[in-house]
């Protein structure tokens, strides 16, 4: 069965704007449907939004693509950075959120809609939706990937872009999806076998 949930989401984070560097709260109520029967794949896709919200953007600087240098010099300074291509506001944070939270949780457990609102964005809350209409806007490669890189990948060093390319970091923070195990009797013994895509 299907079950439909909403987790709510608090997070600090900049927001570089009009030349000004500015820290700003962000509330985000997820809407979710469980795309999975068993239960720990379920905990398992939201253990992955938890970690990727709070271990990634949590204290980044939201900042639009277009600026290359004031985003080298903030990864320079050691700064975590989240591009955005375009005017790093609410909407377009959430639909970045929604993008990238789809794709981490490789449709396990299916993100329908983000509301989001900030501090500085007075309350005003944004809501979007899995089916609404973003032709117009250039979705950058990093928002459809399955791992944790929140940036364009040309302002990364590139060995540093080969390093988390290779690893499956969610089975190094052990969020990797559990095996699936498929159950098949023969006489007296029972034979398991794994899921060769795991």
């Amino acid at each position: 069965m299907n079950v439909r949930i909403k987790f709510p989401i608090t997070f600090t984070a900049g927001i570089f704007y009009n030349d000004e560097l500015q820290m700003n709260n962000y509330m985000v109520n997820l809407s979710m449907l469980t795309n999975s029967q068993d239960g720990a794949t379920n905990n398992i896709a939201l253990d992955r939004i938890k970690y990727f919200i709070y271990h990634e953007i949590e204290s980044c600087v939201f900042i639009n693509s277009d600026d290359v240098e004031r985003c080298k010099k903030f990864i320079d300074a050691g700064i975590k950075i989240t591009t955005i291509p375009d005017t790093p506001v609410d909407q377009l944070i959430g639909i970045m959120l929604h993008y990238k939270l789809s794709a981490i949780t490789e449709e396990r457990l299916l993100i329908e809609e983000i509301e989001i609102s900030s501090s500085i964005g007075e309350g005003l809350i944004y809501v979007h939706g899995e089916h609404e209409n973003v032709d117009d806007l250039a979705v950058p490669e990093w928002w459809k990937t399955v791992d944790l890189i929140h940036c364009d990948k040309e302002l990364i060093d590139s060995d540093e872009i080969v390093t988390l390319a290779d690893l499956n970091i969610w089975r190094e923070l052990n969020l990797d999806w559990p095996a699936e195990e498929e159950e098949s009797e023969t006489g007296n013994t029972v034979v398991f076998t794994l899921d060769e895509h795991n």
